[in-house]
C-alpha cells in the first residue's frame, strides 16, 4: 500500500488505500448533536471558518458527517465528533465512497436497516 506524507510528517495512506475507522460501538460514539463542529485541520484545508460547519443546519450537518466518515484518521476522532442518533438519522442521506459505506454497515447491521 503507498503511503505519501502528511504536512506534519505523519505517513498516512492515500484516502483511496486507506481502510475507514469505524468503531466497535455505535454508543462509544459522544459528539455534539447541536451548535458548532469545528473540523481537524487535517479534514478541510484553508482558513478555520472553512472548518466550522452548523449542526442546525442539515446540509452542513451533512457535510460534516460525510467529511468525519470519509477522513477521520482513527476511531477516537469519529467518536469525539460524531453523535450516535445524528449517525442513524442521517445514514441513508449521506453521499459515501461504497468503501466506507460497507465498512460501517458491515460493523453496524442496524445502518443498513436505516437504508
Amino acid at each position: 500500500m503507498p503511503y505519501v506524507a502528511a504536512r506534519d510528517g505523519r505517513q498516512q495512506r492515500g484516502p483511496t488505500n486507506r481502510a475507514p475507522s469505524v468503531p466497535d460501538r455505535l454508543d462509544d460514539l459522544h459528539g455534539h448533536s447541536v451548535g458548532l463542529l469545528e473540523l481537524p485541520k487535517h479534514m478541510a484545508t484553508g482558513h478555520r471558518s472553512r472548518r466550522l460547519l452548523d449542526l442546525e443546519d442539515p446540509a452542513q450537518q451533512r457535510q460534516a458527517y460525510q467529511t468525519v466518515l470519509c477522513q477521520a484518521a482513527d476511531c477516537c476522532e469519529i467518536n469525539n465528533l460524531l453523535n450516535p442518533s445524528v449517525l442513524r438519522r442521517l445514514w441513508r442521506h449521506l453521499h459515501l465512497p461504497a468503501k466506507v459505506r460497507d465498512e460501517w454497515e458491515a460493523r453496524h447491521p442496524a445502518l443498513a436497516a436505516t437504508r
